[in-house]
């Protein structure tokens, strides 16, 4: 009964995920800030300011001047995936002399709209292939700078490179020897949905990874535009966190990408972040369940209104990139057996990734409940041997701290089976092949009351350091600038070189002698402890191979059994109330006088 009830519960915890309340009065600051940054780059007709253009293969595009930085913004970098054309891989936009505006962010993928994220709040469009560049005024004609990509997350269902959070003028303004390039990529539905089972699927054999596959596009623009903006071609690194890693990680793994890039950053995003196809087609029936659609032919006859109906009602049923074994194959991590080693790695992790979801678990009570049910359900889905590494995961911890409690070991779990824990397994198997690469874990925390809710190293606490945005999420606290300073320059350093050591901090390549890990905090550190996992990576590594990632709907999406659970176990106490209801009303009656 007692496992039955933590079922119910777990069904509960996974169904409740609180939805964003929609704003009741007026507009929220975030939403007045991106209405007011809203524009539509237009065809230019006449003339215009030969300083503020660039010549690329698809048109003169003209950007603006901003301080000592020239910036191009919603630059399209392959033919818009409307019409006939969506859920199509994306093809490059044809040589032209066209002349257009590079001045407003291009439209957001199709995405939920969330008060706290910026580019969901943008305007969004199925025409959302677009980039943009920041680079330095001074010299950019005849610069050859590092180029730095930086792809976004979101767990492939939201945001883009209009939110203020991905912006890269302020990291070029502090760093006018690098060029940096955001990208936008198809997402949820229309990025990652599997059609090629359909009766006409066979010519969307690629649709569950059209996301990933739009990067490799976006990178092939790169390739051959970047250099009339100061960029160098044959120095580019791409750089990611959350689902942007994840897609670093990939586009390492994949044919279709290799050459386009030197060097790879993954933030708290791996390999791991990827579907099995047996995933991707309960998603693809439920969109027919949904739609009543038999084949691809009908489901492209949904209107724009309709696609965004789609994604709101099934898109929390989302996936991760597909391994379909065409562009992404069935065992990633067997890439950085050898195949990537010509590409330098930067890889890591935060100390405390989890708590980033304390909120959306409805506050600490339900957070810690939620992932100690988490917990149960992945070891509960393991053979019989994983079960018993993950149960020697627990038995490790109880062993070193007699009074730890039962949440802060699942969420240990959590941090090391989904973030940290591949992360390591890529660094290993790329270094062991001859790659070289570099490991780092975040540990500098978000500071907050003893009032507050404590996040920790959180997932996504890094970025506002690396990206020099300012703007830290969760909180309003100013990032330090000494640690921001410095772990920009490792980044830099590393795009230039291949190196991320500093003056201030040497940082030797990762081996698996003695791993060494880049501690970065207020007082960053470098470690000889093999990754902060001495002990408990051996019982991590052998659950790797499940591909266990943070897709909660997993809960609803794989075990649909859990709701007869639920509903037995609430008729079972529903009876148990009401017999105990009447046996003390009888009792009460006969202790009563007469």
């Amino acid at each position: 009964m007692k496992r039955l009830a933590l079922y119910a519960a777990l069904l509960l915890l996974a169904g409740c995920e609180p939805k964003q309340e929609p704003q009741s009065v007026g507009q929220s600051p975030l939403q007045q800030e991106m209405a007011a940054i809203y524009g539509e780059n237009q065809v230019i007709e006449g003339g215009y300011p030969d300083s503020l253009a660039v010549e690329a293969a698809n048109g003169i595009f003209v950007g603006q001047r901003e301080g000592g930085l020239l910036s191009f913004k919603g630059i399209p970098y392959a033919l818009q995936p409307t019409g006939e054309r969506r859920w199509q891989v994306a093809k490059p936009e044809p040589d032209s002399r066209l002349v257009r505006e590079a001045k407003y962010f291009g439209h957001s993928a199709i995405q939920d709209s969330i008060p706290t994220n910026g580019a969901s709040l943008y305007r969004q469009g199925e025409d959302c292939l677009t980039l943009n560049v920041w680079t330095a005024a001074q010299g950019m004609r005849t610069a050859h700078r590092p180029v730095m990509v930086w792809i976004h997350g979101g767990s492939y269902v939201c945001n883009g490179t209009a939110s203020p959070t991905e912006w890269g003028d302020r990291f070029v303004e502090a760093h006018p020897g690098v060029v940096m390039v955001t990208i936008n990529y198809r997402l949820g539905l229309l990025g990652f949905l599997d059609l090629s089972l359909l009766p006409d699927g066979k010519a969307y054999s690629r649709s569950g990874n059209l996301g990933i596959l739009d990067q490799v596009e976006a990178l092939r623009w790169v390739k051959r535009n970047i250099a009339a903006f100061g960029g160098d071609p044959d120095n580019v690194t791409i750089v990611g966190h959350s689902a942007g890693a994840g897609s670093v990680s990939l586009l390492a793994s994949i044919d279709e990408a290799q050459g386009l890039f030197r060097r790879a950053i993954m933030q708290s995003g791996s390999v791991a972040f990827t579907s099995s196809r047996e995933d991707c087609q309960r998603l693809t029936q439920r969109v027919l369940d949904f739609t009543g659609a038999k084949t691809v032919a009908e489901l492209q006859a949904l209107s724009p209104e309709q696609i965004i109906a789609l994604n709101n009602e099934v898109g929390e049923f989302f996936r991760f990139p597909e391994r379909d074994g065409e562009v992404i194959p069935e065992d990633p991590y067997s890439r950085f057996d050898g195949f990537n080693s010509n590409i330098d790695m930067l890889i890591g992790s935060n100390a405390d990734e989890v708590r980033y979801w304390v909120d959306a678990m409805g506050g600490e009570g339900k957070f810690d409940l939620a992932t100690q049910l988490w917990c149960r359900y992945i070891i509960m889905s393991l053979d019989s041997a994983e079960r018993s590494s993950a149960k020697s995961y627990y038995r490790y911890f109880r062993d070193q701290d007699q009074d730890m409690e039962g949440a802060q070991i699942a969420q240990s779990f959590l941090n090391d089976l989904m973030f940290r824990g591949p992360a390591i397994e890529m660094a290993k198997r790329h270094a062991e092949s001859g790659g070289k690469t570099y490991m780092y874990l975040w540990r500098q925390k978000l500071q907050t009351s003893p009032q507050e809710t404590y996040y920790g190293a959180c997932h996504g606490s890094e970025v506002c350091y690396v990206l020099n945005t300012g703007r830290q999420i969760k909180t309003n606290e100013v990032p330090d600038p000494a640690l921001a300073s410095e772990v920009q320059q490792m980044w830099v350093n590393f795009a230039a070189t291949g190196n991320p050591s500093t003056p201030s901090h040497y940082w030797p390549a990762y081996d698996t002698t003695q791993g060494a890990t880049m501690i970065l905090d207020k007082d960053s550190i470098l470690v000889y402890d093999n990754d902060r996992l001495p002990g408990q990576f051996v019982y991590i590594s052998p659950l790797l191979k499940d591909y266990i990632s943070p897709i909660f709907s997993d809960l609803l999406d794989k075990a649909p059994w859990y709701a007869g659970i639920a509903l037995g176990v609430f008729v079972a106490l529903l009876l148990l109330l009401m017999w105990l209801f009447f046996r003390f009303r009888r009792l009460f009656r006969k202790s009563s006088p007469q």
